[in-house]
């Protein structure tokens, strides 16, 4: 609750006058349903709209007012109204609205008007089915977040659905997100409207590379009626206000919007959807301007105040202590005690969300439950770290499949993960424990997505964890000789932390039995595979080398014997197919891939057909081929080397990198031939 400021209220004694005025601005008017009639189920076209389409937007409609409530300040009333062309049964999902609410304390989100219908077309009249009331269902989720939830009922193909809703929500902070573009649906037209008393004044985030049809800004005046408690000795009042301020309003038009289309390499399409979000930057009441987490610098101390943030890593620790030193009984070593105290909450704790930043319970709960979020978990790492007495902050960012975040202003919303900086002995380590296989001073891949920020009381900055830094390095070596019974051969593949650390995720997934059934069924009938094994599963710190022996199945005396030499590591397809592209290309990862093979002829066999050398450069020193063949005397040797030294690329370098990848997938498609003497 903010309080209003006498310059605000001189406004307000001349509306006590006018109630009329006040209820005209407070009574929105509510969306209206279209009137459907036949002409509304003709056929379609026009951009993104193809056989393949699955439904179209015909319309989507948001608007955002404020309304004066009983805390004393300001509430913003969210409405939406939706219509929909339903084609395939694929899209049949879309006639399942759900509408989420967030709560905190005693605040909640309030969801109401809430209205559908679906039309079908029979007979050439059109028929309206509308939701039924008691077909709407409450989920919560946590304690934090409830689902409103219903599904119209007989949708077909060639329905259209049309709902409406609005939310009523105190937490103005962030106002509802605006999506012009769809992921997979062509949007025919999207508008979003907006009308913001200039008591709060917000940051705009737009993205996207489509043109508004309509961007206009213009002014506008509004009346709120706020609520404001007053204690009189024993007795607590109500006071109604009547405020009186100027209004920014703004409205922004799509039209004929194409699907986004997911495409290979792309850390995530919500980065280049059409798009629009607002976040508070600062308030006004009447007298005073107050700045709300619009630096960084002010974000980090009001992240560091947070009962759900940083006041519990500092305050009333000492509970700790016991189980600290336990944790780290006969260990000296300064960085020995760190990581017994990071792989004893990893082994112990289990999380439950890896997205929420926040402690959504209490740090005693956290261990007594042996679960949390990434924010409870990681929080508790940096609270323990830092009663043991070292330097160890939290440090916020954004996963891949999240988002990006921006490095220059704090948009809270664009952060959903936390991990724990360690700074020993001039050295700094990342650490995090809600991935359980996890090694000390690694991270997941989807951590590395660019800005991230150090909140620190101290030494608060800026840290990039950039995928181009991550370099993935790998060595496989084959070798292939003639045994009692035939061909016979070992396969060896060392790798980098990062594969490592997928391996261990995806053993604890299938189990170390499938992983290796997987790779026998990749072979096929031409090799059984044998003596497997993985060094190093359980050393999370070491990377994983996968071994095996195989026999080779091949009939005895044939006349050719054709040997691709990859045995299924080399790229049998191009990854980037489509003629061009309009987004950046974005790996995990750059590449360090080594590929040594040697073949032992078979007696009585000669070289029929051997694959030239060759090695090309992509885009100067950004990358490298090397496909270098040999035949020495009895042995064939190969050794191949493909080189990425960044993990993102700009579409303009989209047509090269797809020649670049044609070329190797021609060139390791070729075969050894080998015919009898």
């Amino acid at each position: 609750m903010m309080l209003l400021r006498p310059t605000v209220l001189l406004a307000i004694v001349l509306f006590l006058c006018l109630p009329q005025r006040y209820c005209a601005a407070q009574d929105k008017s509510k969306i209206q349903f279209v009137k459907t009639g036949p002409d509304d189920f003709r056929s379609f076209s026009g951009t993104g709209v193809d056989s393949s389409t699955d439904a179209i937007i015909l319309s989507d409609q948001g608007a955002v007012h404020f309304v004066g409530n009983q805390k004393g300040w300001f509430s913003y009333v969210y409405q939406r109204h939706t219509r929909i062309r339903i084609l395939h049964k694929k899209a049949f999902r879309l006639a399942t609205v759900e509408i989420g609410l967030h709560s905190r304390d005693n605040d909640a989100e309030v969801a109401d008007n809430i209205a559908a219908s679906i039309y079908n077309l029979e007979n050439g009249a059109v028929v309206e089915t509308r939701l039924d009331k008691k077909d709407i269902f409450e989920d919560k989720k946590s304690k934090y977040y409830t689902e409103k939830k219903f599904t119209l009922p007989a949708v077909r193909e060639g329905s259209i659905i049309e709902y409406t809703y609005t939310i009523t929500s105190d937490f103005y902070f962030n106002l509802p997100p605006w999506e012009f573009q769809s992921i997979e649906y062509p949007c025919l037209f999207s508008e979003y409207n907006v009308e913001i008393p200039q008591t709060l004044f917000y940051v705009v985030v737009r993205q996207g590379i489509h043109p508004y049809a309509i961007d206009k800004g213009s002014e506008g005046h509004g009346s709120y009626r706020v609520v404001q408690k007053e204690s009189t000795g024993l007795t607590n009042m109500d006071r109604d206000l009547f405020v009186n301020a100027n209004t920014v309003k703004h409205r922004w038009v799509m039209k004929d919007v194409p699907p986004l289309r997911i495409e290979n390499y792309i850390s995530t399409p919500h980065n280049y959807l059409d798009r629009i979000e607002l976040q508070l930057s600062k308030t006004y009441n009447g007298q005073d301007t107050h700045d709300v987490m619009n630096t960084w610098r002010s974000a980090t101390e009001e992240l560091l105040k947070r009962e759900d943030f940083g006041r519990p890593l500092y305050e009333d620790t000492e509970w700790l202590d016991e189980l600290l030193d336990k944790i780290t009984s006969g260990v000296n070593d300064p960085l020995q005690q760190a990581k017994a105290i990071y792989y004893y909450l990893q082994e112990h704790l289990t999380c439950t969300s890896h997205y929420d930043k926040y402690i959504r319970t209490t740090l005693r709960d956290v261990l007594k439950k042996n679960s949390g979020t990434v924010g409870d978990l990681n929080l508790l790492l940096v609270a323990m770290l830092h009663q043991k007495g070292f330097m160890a902050d939290p440090v916020l960012l954004s996963t891949r499949e999240y988002g990006f975040n921006l490095s220059k202003y704090p948009i809270l919303d664009r952060l959903n993960y936390v991990i724990a900086r360690l700074s020993l002995n001039g050295s700094v380590y990342y650490l995090d424990i809600a991935h359980p296989r996890l090694g000390f001073g690694q991270l997941a891949g989807n951590c590395y997505n660019g800005h991230a920020r150090i909140i620190s009381n101290k030494d608060s900055a800026s840290v990039y964890f950039e995928a181009d830094s991550l370099m993935e390095k790998r060595t496989t070596m084959v070798f292939i000789s003639n045994g009692e019974k035939g061909m016979e051969g070992s396969y060896q593949s060392i790798m980098d932390p990062q594969a490592s650390y997928d391996v261990r995720e995806r053993i604890s997934e299938i189990g170390e039995k499938e992983y290796f059934s997987r790779i026998q069924t990749a072979y096929g009938e031409d090799a059984v595979i044998r003596n497997t094994h993985l060094d190093s599963l359980d050393k999370k710190e070491l990377p994983i080398t996968v071994r095996y022996d195989f026999d080779l199945k091949q009939a005895p005396g044939v006349p050719m014997i054709y040997f691709n030499p990859f045995f299924g590591d080399g790229l049998r397809e191009n990854p980037f197919r489509a003629a061009d592209r309009k987004y950046p290309v974005e790996m995990n990862h750059a590449t360090d891939d080594l590929y040594l093979f040697n073949l032992d002829i078979p007696a009585g066999y000669a070289v029929e057909e051997l694959p030239k050398s060759a090695k090309v450069a992509f885009n100067g020193d950004q990358g490298s081929f090397e496909y270098l063949i040999a035949k020495q005397e009895n042995t064939i040797q190969l050794r191949c080397r493909l080189k990425l030294n960044r993990a993102s690329f700009s579409p303009d370098d989209y047509e090269s990198l797809r020649d670049f990848y044609a070329f190797i997938v021609k060139k390791e498609s070729e075969q050894i031939v080998l015919k009898k003497q």
